[in-house]
């Protein structure tokens, strides 16, 4: 059977017309996970996070959330949790990973985006090796979103979904939508490839915005710039840090899928 964990995205990166908006899948063959929840849950341990406090990606870059656990100690936690996706000699991938966003008009439902990017994701799932010992069972998780929820029926969705899906495959039970919590490594997997994603199109966006500025001010000879320039250099500077590691990070994964 194969697992597959929902998350979406929503770089800030965006026009008074269009806006930027994503999904990413993670995709884990019931037979691997177990170790992938006891390798999960180790690095989590190792982190020292509170148990009772969500870990979410987005607290990795963050200077104010726990004391006692650095950004390089979130950053490394990240890269574990991602290396948990290849073999133990990292030549073959053991979780598979797909991403779909696009840009949309300003106004065009929510809704609507979701159910189009989900659609392209199930298309690319690929075909179930066999129809016997449930080999061609798909469950879907997908984090909780009442934009999504409180709109679409059950029963719509799942058609949505077992439409698109490749023939063959059938649907475990329904797709269920979670709410996340560190009980949920399947969806802090796609939660983190999600952070990774938009903040990577966001910094990039930045640094192609602000390049010019960012030259111009290291140009300036040393103790001529004010308070201000100051601050914006180093604005830029951590920019441009976050960009280098978080396309390191997401280099781990091998092979991901842009639909």
């Amino acid at each position: 059977m194969k697992l597959v964990f929902i998350d979406e995205f929503k770089p800030n990166s965006k026009t008074k017309k269009s806006k930027l908006y994503g999904l990413s899948a993670v995709v884990i063959d019931s037979v691997y996970y177990t170790n992938y929840k006891l390798g999960f849950e180790k690095a989590f341990n190792d982190l020292g996070w509170e148990a009772e406090k969500e870990l979410k990606g987005k607290h990795v870059y963050s200077s104010g959330v726990f004391e006692g656990i650095t950004i390089d100690q979130r950053i490394n936690f990240a890269e574990k949790l991602f290396r948990l996706s290849l073999s133990e000699s990292g030549k073959s991938k053991r979780i598979s990973v797909f991403i779909a966003f696009d840009i949309f008009a300003d106004d065009k439902d929510e809704c609507d985006i979701y159910q189009n990017l989900l659609c392209r994701i199930s298309k690319k799932i690929g075909n179930p090796i066999n129809q016997t010992q449930d080999k061609n069972l798909v469950a879907l998780f997908l984090d909780n979103n009442d934009a999504i929820t409180k709109k679409i029926p059950e029963l719509d969705l799942y058609q949505i979904i077992s439409k698109s899906l490749p023939k063959g495959w059938i649907i475990f039970e329904k797709p269920f939508f979670v709410k996340s919590s560190n009980l949920l490594p399947g969806i802090i997997f796609s939660d983190f490839v999600s952070f990774f994603h938009q903040n990577s199109l966001d910094t990039e966006v930045f640094y192609k915005s602000t390049v010019k500025r960012f030259l111009d001010l290291l140009d300036l000879p040393i103790g001529r710039t004010n308070i201000k320039e100051d601050e914006e250099l180093n604005h830029y500077i951590n920019n441009f840090r976050k960009k280098k590691t978080t396309n390191k990070v997401l280099n781990i994964l091998r092979g991901i899928k842009y639909v």
